[in-house]
């Protein structure tokens, strides 16, 4: 049965209790939440939502109910459960860097704050009291960034609070080394032989250095016509293990064309130290992959010899970037042959050096 009254109505529902429901100045019908098990009691809150009505503080039970639920939530709860939900989104070792950003540098300063009550000022304050860790501070901005982008997919928040200005952008402390190709060849004579090949690799492919360690024989195109090496996997390191995994993104899946003057230095690699069509192309005395510990003493004794005592083996992949530019890569060659997946990455390369334009000038004299 249906009561009717001057504001909204009430009805018994078969389970014996009562439904509350009224249109509301949006036109709309509105039932109460929650059914009641006493007549009264429904009239009741009919009567609390006309008051809202009157006073003008009315908005849909439901918004409320949200609000309610939403209204306590804190960033914390929020980013842990939006990390849970990444994971088949997301590949183990982004997972595992995401958690560590989450634990060590955005939720120690703005995991207590209310989701819904963050603003721009509590992010500002935030990043400006982080350590002076450029790359890290904005990879830990830009997935805070992420996280609360989705709270707004959510329609917990109505804009995202993080809006500082270039915040995102990695500043380097200091500027990169690119090698010349007679360094890295040189840098490749001084190192243990067993990495030469390594050496130059890296340095004229431009792979990473996860990608170059989880490279097997059946990678390498040794044919007559034809030199390159293709990528299929990367070693990256997760919770403190090494796993061997596809790479980090599908433009990293990509086969690169190599230099003929390699063609040697790869025979003579494969031949020595290979085994097996699917044997690993770079492995330790043990026979194990090559990680960047035991790899590092070697690579830094030969840097030293070659008076470049800052190089890292990052600088390796650095330098064919480099070198792809000079070589006149348009920016859509530069993506594939790097893997990379944004074309702000590969425009940092095939901008103008100073050497290219100082050149383009003189020959307008002749």
């Amino acid at each position: 049965m249906a009561g009717q009254r001057s504001f909204g109505s009430i009805r018994k529902l078969p389970s014996k209790k009562f439904q509350a429901r009224y249109v509301g100045p949006d036109l709309a019908r509105h039932a109460a939440p929650t059914t009641f098990t006493a007549k009264i009691d429904a009239e009741a809150w009919l009567a609390a939502e006309r008051r809202l009505i009157e006073r003008d503080e009315w908005t849909p039970p439901t918004t409320r109910a949200e609000e309610k639920v939403t209204g306590g939530l804190t960033l914390k709860v929020y980013a842990d459960r939006w990390h849970d939900e990444t994971v088949n989104r997301h590949k183990p070792r982004t997972r595992a860097l995401n958690r560590g950003y989450l634990d060590n540098v955005i939720l120690p300063g703005l995991g207590d704050h209310r989701l819904k009550a963050l603003k721009v000022s509590d992010i500002r304050e935030w990043f400006a009291g982080l350590e002076d860790y450029p790359t890290r501070n904005a990879n830990a901005y830009s997935l805070l960034r992420t996280i609360l982008n989705q709270a707004v997919d959510d329609e917990i928040l109505d804009a995202n609070p993080a809006r500082i200005k270039r915040a995102a952008v990695k500043h380097r402390k200091s500027e990169p080394i690119a090698l010349t190709p007679d360094e890295i060849r040189a840098l490749a004579e001084k190192i243990t032989p067993r990495y030469k090949a390594l050496i130059l690799l890296g340095g004229f492919s431009g792979l990473r250095f996860g990608e170059l360690t989880a490279l097997r024989r059946s990678d390498i195109d040794m044919s007559k016509d034809s030199l390159a090496v293709t990528v299929r996997r990367a070693v990256v390191r997760v919770d403190g293990k090494f796993v061997t995994d596809r790479p980090k993104s599908r433009a990293a899946l990509r086969t690169v064309p190599l230099p003929e003057g390699l063609r040697p230095a790869l025979e003579e690699h494969l031949k020595t130290y290979v085994t097996g069509r699917d044997g690993l192309v770079f492995t330790t005395t043990s026979g194990a992959i090559v990680f960047a510990a035991t790899f590092r003493y070697s690579f830094q004794r030969a840097a030293e010899a070659i008076g470049k005592p800052d190089l890292t083996p990052h600088h390796l992949r650095h330098s064919a970037a480099t070198l792809f530019a000079q070589a006149g890569a348009t920016l859509a060659d530069h993506m594939v042959l790097m893997g990379h997946t944004s074309a702000s990455m590969s425009a940092r390369y095939t901008h103008s050096t100073e050497s290219r334009t100082r050149g383009l000038v003189q020959g307008l004299w002749s």
